[in-house]
């Protein structure tokens, strides 16, 4: 942390030491991923917190009560999934 200090000291900038940190790959969490080593190399998983968030909002648009037909649940899940997968569809499975 104290190179960075310095690189950035030089080029006038302050570091904000509460989001930025110097440790393992596996250790920190990085726009919303985290890592993992496998055989294969470093692999990428969704984050626990935005995982939680997915799977709240997810229930929040299927909920049971309401009268609703399966194709209305359908509809209210279209513009939410897409969008999901495009922000996270590079995360490794299992």
């Amino acid at each position: 942390m104290a190179i960075l200090r310095r690189c950035c000291a030089k080029l006038q900038r302050k570091v904000n030491e509460a989001k930025s940190g110097v440790s393992s790959v596996t250790g920190r969490k990085f726009l919303g991923y985290s890592f993992w080593f496998a055989k294969e190399g470093v692999k990428r998983k969704v984050a626990a917190k935005p995982l939680a968030t997915f799977k709240q909002r997810v229930r929040q648009l299927t909920r049971r009560s309401g009268g609703r037909s399966m194709g209305e649940v359908i509809e209210r899940l279209k513009p939410y999934l897409p969008g999901w997968k495009a922000c996270f569809g590079l995360a490794h499975a299992g």
